[in-house]
């Protein structure tokens, strides 16, 4: 039967989850920024946009980042932007077009580019494009902006799938020096209602802290332009949160780390199983723990369990 006390038990888990996640989280985008992931993704993403030279031999890449209104966004001369708004990106790639050819036409622009449609892929596209928008200019802005968002989706997929990989690898790193054996910890929290409910009461007051955090500022979430600060704030966090996090297990009467080692094969499987349930869980990330917190706790604050409005 499903009772107030599993609920808890499992609300303490997922606080445990949600509050490693948090640091795991913040981790992966001090890592992210370190290795400028973005601006390295974007960059990938216009390549494969606009594949090719300009009539003078020149990457169109390069020259499209060295025009005046993406320098803007980045930080020095060879900075790369992390994100650039579709908009900008149409109307450089045709400033790049008409400045490196004699032509007064965008049409003439894109045939006097090097090669033929067929071994030309910049050009078939553009050329595609062109004729898509019967040469009238904002038309051909207008269907480049949405080729650049089509492969931008293309490109978010990428970002998305490096960065669960970098999350499990530092969700292990974490669980491994913190000993966070899901196993030992429901077992726990199952034999100690003491714990259950305070880790119940930080569960609240974390949800109750953050929504007034998000109505104080809602739009704070914005990436900064620059790499190094954003990595080394992010870093700052993941550390503070991590030790914040254990001190707060240990406070709450839920010891964490390695105290002893199993001493038989049976406890070993067991321990195994509890950090690997622990690494995939906490490399789900904060925002995912911190949904499902939520929804746990609202049904916890109904006083109505689903199994009881089954019976009525």
């Amino acid at each position: 039967m499903f009772s107030l006390e599993t609920l808890d038990v499992l609300i303490g888990l997922i606080t445990i989850y949600l509050m490693f996640g948090i640091a795991c989280t913040a981790a992966v985008e001090a890592i992210t920024s370190w290795l400028r992931i973005r601006s390295s993704n974007l960059e990938t993403a216009l390549g494969e946009l606009f594949p090719g030279t300009t009539k003078n031999g020149a990457s169109f890449v390069d020259q499209f980042y060295a025009h005046p209104l993406i320098q803007c966004l980045s930080k020095g001369p060879k900075g790369r932007p992390s994100y650039i708004p579709p908009e900008i990106v149409s109307r450089v790639a045709e400033s790049v077009l008409l400045a490196n050819n004699a032509a007064t036409t965008l049409s003439e622009a894109i045939d006097a580019l090097p090669g033929t449609e067929k071994d030309n892929r910049l050009k078939g596209l553009l050329k595609a494009i062109s004729r898509q928008a019967n040469d009238d200019i904002e038309s051909f802005r207008f269907a480049l902006e949405n080729q650049f968002d089509a492969v931008m989706d293309r490109a978010s997929g990428w970002y998305k799938r490096y960065t669960q990989r970098i999350a499990l690898i530092v969700a292990t790193l974490l669980v491994v020096c913190a000993n966070i054996d899901s196993m030992a910890i429901t077992s726990q929290l199952s034999t100690n209602p003491a714990i259950r409910l305070k880790l119940v009461e930080v569960a609240a007051q974390h949800l109750a802290s953050a929504e007034a955090n998000e109505k104080k500022s809602p739009n704070t979430a914005k990436e900064s332009s620059d790499a190094l600060n954003s990595a080394q704030t992010h870093t700052a966090t993941a550390l503070e949160t991590f030790d914040a996090t254990q001190k707060l297990m240990l406070n709450n009467g839920l010891q964490l780390g390695w105290v002893a080692f199993p001493n038989s094969l049976q406890a070993w499987a067991s321990k195994i199983v509890g950090l690997l349930v622990s690494i995939f869980a906490i490399s789900l990330g904060a925002p995912f723990w911190f949904s499902v917190l939520q929804r746990f706790m609202q049904v916890r604050a109904a006083g109505q369990l689903p199994n009881e409005k089954e019976k009525h």
